[in-house]
């Protein structure tokens, strides 16, 4: 586990296999296992959300299983998996987007959107880059403004 942990860390995963492995999630929900292991359990996944986001807080609320999430998605080369608290009426909400070998990874987290105040923050080894003021994605159509991040450059 540690090997893997720092094969993670020092950006080496991405092989083939890990492709299959992470597509065999698609149309799962993120809790939902897939042999030993749901997709949020899987150490590659666990592995690179922790590389991204630095707040143990929002990894927690992620790992959450009282949480409300959509299905995972396959869009182009990435990989989407999303949730919400439904307690908050879906305005406490986060996203998982991720090339699908696993090499790239953003987390989207959001306590709820008020214009120019508060919104949805992103973060990628390990520091927010960027804001947006609209929900954390759980739709295909959510993600034509970020075009092809995270593989591709950071939007703005």
């Amino acid at each position: 586990m540690k090997m893997l942990l720092s094969l993670l860390a020092a950006g080496s995963l991405g092989a083939s296999g890990t492709v299959a492995k992470l597509d065999a999630y698609v149309g799962k929900y993120p809790h939902e296992k897939v042999g030993p292991t749901t997709f949020l359990t899987n150490p590659a996944v666990r592995a690179a959300i922790v590389k991204a986001v630095p707040d143990a807080d929002i990894r927690n609320f992620i790992a959450d299983r009282d949480m409300t999430t959509a299905p995972i998605r396959k869009i182009d080369d990435r990989l989407l998996a999303s949730g919400w608290d439904h307690r908050s009426g879906g305005d406490v909400n986060w996203a998982v987007l991720m090339s699908r070998d696993g090499s790239r990874t953003a987390v989207c987290y959001s306590t709820g959107v008020e214009p120019n105040v508060r919104g949805a923050d992103w973060y990628v080894d390990g520091a927010k880059v960027f804001t947006l003021y609209a929900r954390c994605p759980s739709e295909a159509e959510d993600l034509k403004a970020l075009g092809t991040f995270p593989i591709g450059a950071i939007p703005g």
